[in-house]
């Protein structure tokens, strides 16, 4: 007799469950893909593109140096635009391209969205490559240098390692990187651009505000970069926002502490700063930030000695932190490519957060845990006190010290991503155990005939107070009871006159004080010594 064995799987339950395989691999590889595109940022290579920036060479028709990347310099200007594209074109999926209006000259490269998409968003990192160096006394544009090493060879080379890592990647969205032109003249080179994003019919007029039309370029975000590198004292960034771009500021914020990038994160919040390309798009309500090393790089701030080189011959390479310029690159990169993947999705799933409290607690503060669940950077927020959550990624798990007050409290942990938050709540009463805020015995030592006065204070209302004094023998000596303060319940006193039960003064010597009183029922003692000198 044969036995047939039967699958308990039909066919379709096999391609479900590979299918479902293959989603989780597919979540787990982009939750994990920020953590690898980080370790891809080399800070030879970042030296590298400076270094060329600052000298600017050229090599046909002939070998020289310009050192300056000055707007009015034409053949600085045809050198530096000659190495943006090369190294765009290192890639072959950038479709790289000039846009070139009165002089002022854009370089732009485009990573197109997949073939599938239907989106027309559009991503933007950009930076400056003109340079100036009025703060020289002598300065010419046409005859000094002006290397802009820090401002901005390194923003440019922020922007040209973050397209080489990111172009072999697909997304559905299309991202832009652009170096522009004409900034150190008034930002001419992003007013260019936007004009023509917004179908502009009137390019002569200063004014962008209130020009988009529906056929305007989708702009989502933009991520412009502007000196990033002259920080020996702090690894601080400064992320410049207004009221609709502040998304893109705490995605950022976010996307540091997930990646443990090391970034101090200044972010500021403020509709006036014109002091980089980021303005240009404003005036025209797209949303865009700018990162830089200080907003105010003229004078010192908390982390940030003033810059004396920005803007002068002596801004080269030699001054610059490149441990600062990586992890900015790190930043902007990984947070990019986490808004690709994730954030702008319409699949995208919320994340998932749980609190789990006992009714009633005794220690003040509270350590708290829970969970979380997501597919993109997160950070935990604890209020009402605003403690941020420590998170451990791999277990997906999150800790908290929390400060609570006696009685009920109602604790609300709130998930935060760029674009939203998810929050759960959970009360939890205090039951606040006895403690001995202040004893004093005074004065200690005390000579003869003089009184003692004992006084306690604790965090809870105090209901008795008695002091037993003994002697180093263990011989009770007095028994005294305590009065309360009329004004604050948690505070009580006795005196003692140096005499026993009896009415006998005690002789000089050590005399042990046992100190009790009762709160809620309990009773707490504390123990003092008080010498008495005859």
């Amino acid at each position: 007799m044969s036995t047939q064995f039967k699958c308990p799987f039909s066919k379709l339950s096999v391609v479900l469950i590979s299918a479902i395989f293959f989603f989780l691999l597919t979540i787990s590889g982009q939750a994990e893909r920020g953590d690898e595109l980080i370790q891809k940022v080399q800070s030879d290579v970042l030296i590298s593109h400076v270094t060329a920036l600052q000298d600017n060479v050229t090599f046909f028709p002939r070998h020289f140096t310009y050192r300056t990347r000055n707007a009015h310099h034409r053949g600085a200007t045809d050198s530096v635009i000659n190495y943006i594209m090369t190294q765009f074109k290192r890639s072959a999926r950038l479709r790289v391209s000039e846009q070139n209006i009165g002089g002022i000259r854009n370089v732009i490269a485009i990573l197109p969205p997949k073939p599938s998409s239907s989106s027309k968003s559009i991503f933007i990192i950009c930076a400056h490559y003109d340079t100036q160096a009025v703060r020289e006394p002598s300065w010419n544009p046409l005859a000094s240098s002006a290397p802009g090493a820090n401002k901005n060879g390194t923003g440019v080379a922020v922007m040209l390692e973050i397209a080489n890592i990111l172009s072999p990647y697909e997304y559905d969205h299309e991202l832009r990187f652009i170096a522009l032109g004409g900034e150190e003249l008034g930002f001419l080179g992003s007013r260019n651009y936007v004009r023509k994003a917004i179908r502009n019919t009137n390019p002569d007029t200063d004014s962008l505000q209130s020009k988009r039309t529906p056929n305007s370029e989708k702009i989502i975000a933009v991520f412009n970069l502007d000196m990033l590198g002259f920080n020996w004292k702090s690894d601080l960034v400064e992320v410049i926002s207004n009221r609709n771009s502040t998304w893109i500021s705490r995605a950022l914020a976010i996307s540091n502490t997930w990646y443990n990038i090391g970034l101090k994160v200044r972010r500021t919040h403020d509709e006036f700063i014109d002091i980089s390309s980021h303005k240009t798009f404003w005036d025209s309500g797209y949303s865009a930030v700018t990162l830089i090393e200080s907003s105010t790089p003229w004078r010192d701030s908390q982390n940030y000695d003033a810059n004396p080189f920005y803007h002068t011959f002596g801004d080269t390479v030699d001054k610059i932190n490149f441990r600062l310029v990586a992890k900015v690159t790190q930043l902007v990169l990984a947070t990019v490519d986490s808004l690709l993947t994730d954030m702008f999705q319409p699949k995208r799933q919320m994340p998932q957060v749980t609190l789990d409290l006992p009714d009633i607690v005794k220690q003040n503060p509270l350590q708290i845990t829970g969970t979380y669940v997501t597919d993109y950077p997160i950070d935990i927020v604890v209020h009402p006190s605003g403690v941020e959550a420590k998170l451990d990624r791999e277990k997906q798990t999150y800790t908290a010290t929390i400060p609570l007050s006696p009685g009920k409290n109602t604790l609300m942990v709130v998930a935060r991503y760029p674009l939203g938050a998810a929050s759960v709540k959970q009360s939890v009463v205090l039951e606040e155990g006895f403690i001995w805020k202040d004893v004093i015995v005074s004065p200690n030592p005390v000579r003869f005939n003089n009184q003692t006065e004992f006084r306690v204070e604790g965090n809870l209302e105090i209901t008795e107070m008695k002091v037993n004094i003994y002697d180093v023998r263990g011989s009770l000596i007095k028994r005294i009871e305590g009065v309360d303060d009329r004004l604050d319940k948690r505070i009580w006193r006795t005196w003692w006159n140096q005499q026993t039960s009896y009415g006998l003064a005690v002789s000089g010597g050590i005399y042990i004080c046992h100190i009790s009183v009762t709160v809620k029922g309990e009773t707490y003692t504390i123990v003092k010594k008080l010498a008495i000198m005859r």
